[in-house]
């Protein structure tokens, strides 16, 4: 008797999903046959058949498990909301915002996302030196033309015009004349000689 198997009940392998309280309600059904010959209760149920039991035991509570696991399905994040969560707040500013409604609409991975993202830097970063290197070009040539204008103010306030708006030389100017300048320029000279004008 020791040696006795349950009928209906198998190896939890061959049958993997026997359900255990048919196993109980079948052991309890051979004691109580056992109990009515007259055989004693421990000597009805053997090792081998707790094992089956417990064995089908197990096995139900692993696959509620699996079957619990596999129905809470976890939230899967699309690539943009991943790459948010490695870089909060990356496309909120406005130009950022218009990229990132752009490539919505296309099939991109978290990497395809971020090597757009280092572009925008790059471009972002190109179009401040690009302005400060404009700006100092412009203050740069502002600043040249102020002083060119000063300049020209100073010639003008310091040159000594006679009656008819023409230069009046010094003597010094006239000393440092080229020959050809001096010839081209005698007439206006001796007329300055002759008003006095040149001193």
């Amino acid at each position: 008797m020791q040696n006795q198997q349950f009928n209906g009940i198998s190896s939890s392998a061959v049958t993997p999903q026997i359900n255990y309280q048919n196993i109980l309600g079948q052991i309890l059904m051979t004691l109580a046959a056992n109990a009515q010959k007259g055989q004693p209760v421990v000597q009805s149920v053997n090792n081998e058949q707790i094992q089956q039991l417990i064995s089908a035991l197990n096995e139900t509570n692993n696959q509620n498990k699996k079957d619990a696991v596999s129905d809470v399905q976890m939230p899967v994040l699309n690539p943009v909301d991943l790459f948010n969560q490695e870089n909060p707040g990356f496309f909120e500013k406005s130009a950022r915002n218009d990229v990132l409604n752009y490539i919505r609409n296309f099939d991109m991975d978290k990497d395809e996302i971020s090597k757009i993202a280092k572009m925008i830097e790059t471009l972002e970063n190109s179009a401040i030196d690009g302005y400060l290197k404009k700006t100092a070009h412009d203050k740069t040539l502002n600043d040249e033309n102020l002083a060119a204008k000063s300049k020209l103010t100073s010639y003008a306030q310091n040159a000594i015009l006679d009656g008819n708006n023409n230069k009046v030389f010094t003597r010094e100017e006239i000393g440092k004349m080229s020959g050809d300048e001096f010839v081209k320029n005698e007439k206006l000279i001796m007329e300055q000689v002759r008003q006095g004008l040149i001193k």
